[in-house]
């Protein structure tokens, strides 16, 4: 189980720390889960970043090791503000984040990540949860709570989960902005079409408004609909939903 011995190892031997992997089964734990790679998209590892924030740094060499033989790609912190200097936002992945840290707690780390422009699901690591430190975490966004000690299998569920949840927030976070894209670069009287069909007008009231002939709506209609990408009107309404107009 990770995490379960609570010694600190910062004046320990790199030995001492390999032996507590062993200790604590790291090896034998992941030995049914290293496989598990080729369940996940090879692209999310090769383009992800697990981040480990964690002042143990004994705990969180266990970590980053059991998480590279896994095949993720990981960067390690053992302080907040070296997180804040190195650390890249833009990377997708997922942070996993000791509770209890010397400056600041998690809670407190997780709002300054968030005005940062931080998106990546945290992952909470604590020796000590309670339902109120819980509920806290989650409304602010928390991806999972592990208590500490957590076996490996877990762990690396949770990790899997979170970057699963951050690959498809970007994807849809990109597909709206290439929505905008989209109907920025329609005609003004194409604009002026879809809006009217997602208002609910008929063809012919469409004509009459814009004083055009019916056959002239249907045309524009039509190669809007092809410029955009969307094939009937529950898809237009979906594609105007995200757009502003």
């Amino acid at each position: 189980m990770l995490g379960e011995r609570e010694c600190s190892t910062k004046q320990k031997p790199k030995q001492l720390v390999f032996w507590r992997l062993l200790e604590s089964s790291i090896i034998s734990d992941t030995a049914g889960t290293w496989d598990r790679g080729n369940e996940m998209n090879s692209q999310y590892k090769e383009k992800a970043v697990i981040r480990i924030v964690d002042d143990d740094e004994g705990f969180g060499d266990a970590i980053r090791f059991m998480l590279k033989t896994d095949g993720w790609l990981v960067s390690y912190y053992s302080e907040t503000g070296t997180f804040l200097k190195k650390d890249d936002p833009d990377v997708p992945g997922c942070i996993i984040l000791d509770y209890q840290m010397p400056l600041v707690n998690g809670l407190e780390f997780q709002d300054i990540l968030a005005h940062k422009g931080y998106r990546q699901p945290i992952i909470f690591l604590t020796a000590h949860a309670d339902v109120d430190m819980a509920i806290s975490a989650f409304r602010s966004g928390a991806a999972d709570i592990l208590k500490k000690p957590v076996s490996s299998e877990i762990l690396l569920e949770a990790v899997e989960r979170a970057v699963e949840s951050d690959f498809a927030f970007r994807q849809k976070d990109f597909r709206i902005v290439r929505y905008q894209e989209f109907y920025d670069a329609l005609p003004q009287r194409k604009k002026q079409i879809l809006n009217s069909v997602n208002a609910g007008l008929m063809n012919y009231q469409i004509a009459q408004r814009l004083g055009l002939s019916e056959r002239t709506v249907e045309t524009h209609r039509a190669n809007a609909y092809k410029k955009v990408g969307v094939k009937d009107l529950q898809q237009l309404k979906e594609f105007l939903s995200h757009v502003d107009i």
